[in-house]
Order: C-alpha cells, then structure tokens, then sequence
C-alpha cells in the first residue's frame, strides 16, 4: 500500500495534540502513514469529509465545531455515536466512511486501567455539553448504580439526561443546577467528574469538599494545565484527583485500532505528549 494519511478536522486545530500522538505511533510501527491537523470552515466540510473516500485514507479525527453536522455525511454510525449524537472518529472502509465516538469508551477503558471502579455506586458528573454526554455513557458502562448531572444551566444537564435514558438500559439518571455541588452532600460518590469547559478557562466549579472521600476518585478532563483547581480541591478534601490525559491516550489509541487493525503503541504516544507537554 503506498503512504497513507489521517487527519484532524476542526476550527480552530492549532492547540491540538492528535497529530504528535499518531504520527509518533505511525514512527514506532515504522508504518508508511502521517497524520495532519486540518482546519476546516463549515461551508468546506461536506468537501473534506469527501476526500476521506480516497484509497490511500484511512479515516479522520473530527473535533468543535463539526461534531454533529459531520453526522449527515457518514455512510454508518456506531451504536455510541447514535447514543451520543456526535462523532470524534471517522473509519474509512474501503470507499464507505463509518462514524464512531471513542471518547466514552476510551474513558471507560482508562478508568479500568487505572483501577476506578464506579460499579454499583453513585456518580457525579459537572457539565451537560458533548464530553458530558461521553462521561455519562462510560459510567454507565462501568456499571454505575446512578448518575447525577448538574449544570450552569439546568435545562441543558435535562435534555443530556432525557436523551440518554431510554438507550441506557441501567442507571438511574438525574440531573440539577450546578450549584447543588457546593453544598454538603450525604451522597457517598464513587466518582466526580468535571465535565465542564472551566478547567480550559482556568476556572473551577465550586464543589463541597464534604461531597468528597478517600473512596472518591475526582476527575478532571481537561488535561491543560496537568494540575487544575478541581484536582487541588479534591485532594485536599482527601480524594484522589486525576486528569484527562490518560482518556485522551486512549481515545486516541481507539481511533488507531479502527483505522490500521493494530494495537497502538501506548509507550510511544506517552513519550511523545511528555515531551510536546514540558516542551510548551
């Protein structure tokens, strides 16, 4: 087969970590292939989604604001992004493109790998946008006993829960405001996950430290900065504190898997995001 290509699409792409992950993962398999960030207009969408056809393609990565409109242009969609209403991955298989969400699996495999373990026990997720939506699919996953979302605008964290309740077979979803998680709560959660888009802004939402416990596992997705003031809450409130590299390590790999038929090498997309991180 001759060189062979994947991209990222999106607008903007440049803070993007997708391509120093892949093309490092293409390096140590010693495959033929690269990997770019495109920055794609909505008008141009329907146009790049179609050069993703060509034999020497094997699919894309998708990311804001195309999530959703790229749904339209797919061929196939997987049992996920039919529950979540978006798609990050694109797979072409031999001319027809398939669309597939690796962030709810790649969070629920990392959650695995790094012995969090909700099953049976409540969950609470802040945010009600697209990784949101992702979380709650991976609680669900994992076998959460409930999941409780809350956010700034309550409405928002009701039509996440109304969405997903009928394609969940077994959960009890709620939602409410998001400044319900700064009171004290009796709740014994298994998990805390931050979901919202203020850890990007350098903001934090406020949580009761009482909502947290030795048991609880605090979870921040963002993954820049490494350390935010989530994660600094909730260790000083006695949980663990984690952030969303490992997700985004996974994810990645996910879309590797379906893309090339191999394994992806998860030391090598690890060296490579150590290295652009204390590069920055």
């Amino acid at each position: 087969m001759s060189h062979r290509w994947a991209c990222l699409i999106g607008q903007p792409v440049a803070h993007s970590l997708s391509p120093t992950l892949h093309n490092a993962a293409f390096d140590a398999l010693g495959m033929d292939a690269h990997y770019e960030a495109r920055n794609v207009s909505p008008e141009d969408l329907a146009k790049a989604v179609a050069a993703f056809r060509q034999p020497d393609c094997l699919g894309a990565n998708v990311t804001a604001p195309h999530k959703q409109a790229v749904l339209a242009l797919m061929d196939d969609l997987s049992d996920e992004v039919v529950a979540l209403g978006a798609l990050n991955t694109i797979v072409n298989q031999s001319g027809r493109l398939i669309g597939a969400n690796t962030d709810a699996r790649g969070l629920a495999r990392w959650m695995r790998q790094a012995g969090i373990d909700p099953a049976g026990r409540p969950a609470l997720v802040l945010g009600a946008g697209g990784a949101a939506r992702a979380t709650v699919w991976a609680l669900a996953d994992l076998g959460a006993s409930s999941i409780r979302v809350l956010n700034r605008t309550p409405h928002h964290a009701e039509s996440l829960v109304g969405a997903l309740r009928p394609r969940l077979a077994n959960p009890a979803l709620s939602w409410g405001p998001l400044e319900e998680a700064a009171a004290q709560s009796s709740t014994k959660w298994a998990v805390i996950i931050n979901a919202t888009s203020l850890g990007h802004l350098g903001e934090t939402p406020v949580v009761h430290p009482g909502c947290y416990s030795r048991e609880c596992v605090a979870i921040e997705l963002a993954y820049n900065p490494p350390e935010t003031g989530f994660m600094v809450a909730a260790r000083r409130a006695g949980a663990r504190a984690e952030n969303g590299l490992g997700m985004l390590l996974l994810q990645a790999a996910l879309a590797f898997e379906r893309w090339t038929g191999q394994a992806a090498p998860i030391a090598a997309y690890a060296a490579a995001l150590t290295e652009r991180v204390a590069g920055r």
